[in-house]
């Protein structure tokens, strides 16, 4: 009996990695009207300490007549985490391969934390913190991407906001939209949008 499978395009960049100033926006479109859906999976990186006033917001609206008219309503993700966020560098050779990350101080981390790795650099990744090892090394639940060295110093904060994947059904153009703009205090924050998309099935 032929077996149907999904034929998936992945690390589809619907907003490209960049930083967002505090009362600022950003949107891109995503056009979904040849495939059959997506996932959509939204991150949001600390640049800063300082709390936010009320997190950063993001919208998903669905757009009327292929992308002619705007529908300014939609699945709303957020607002996130507006609590201060804690610093700390690399200061421990970390190699890729690996999930123990070696930093200058694992004060007020905790278990669950999601963080930001070297954000704005080449080395520049998302993890969850699996447990606290000491005062200098941090778990993370899933292996690095990149090695992050002593010498390159990278930085590590956390209170990062991944949100989970958002299904959006094909046959229809989106509005993705990050607003950072109702916020009074905090630093720029760290934005990055990926789709999986669903294509096409194959048969074999």
């Amino acid at each position: 009996m032929p077996l149907t499978t999904p034929v998936w395009t992945d690390n589809v960049s619907v907003i490209a990695s960049q930083a967002l100033a505090r009362n600022a926006v950003v949107s891109a479109a995503l056009d979904l009207r040849s495939k059959h859906g997506a996932f959509l999976f939204v991150r949001i990186g600390r640049t800063g300490t300082t709390a936010l006033t009320n997190g950063v917001e993001v919208r998903i609206n669905r757009t009327l007549n292929n992308n002619a008219v705007e529908h300014p309503a939609g699945i709303v993700l957020g607002p996130g985490l507006s609590a201060a966020a804690q610093s700390t560098t690399v200061n421990a050779d970390s190699a890729s391969g690996q999930n123990v990350l070696g930093v200058a101080s694992t004060t007020s981390w905790a278990a669950g934390d999601y963080c930001l790795i070297g954000g704005g650099t080449a080395r520049e990744e998302w993890a969850r913190v699996a447990r606290v090892i000491s005062s200098t090394q941090l778990l993370l639940d899933r292996n690095l991407r990149f090695t992050h060295t002593a010498a390159q110093g990278d930085t590590v904060r956390n209170k990062a906001d991944i949100y989970p994947p958002v299904w959006l059904q094909g046959g229809a153009t989106y509005d993705v939209i990050v607003d950072y703009g109702d916020d009074t205090a905090g630093e720029a924050v760290r934005v990055e949008v990926l789709a999986q998309t669903y294509d096409s099935d194959q048969t074999v």
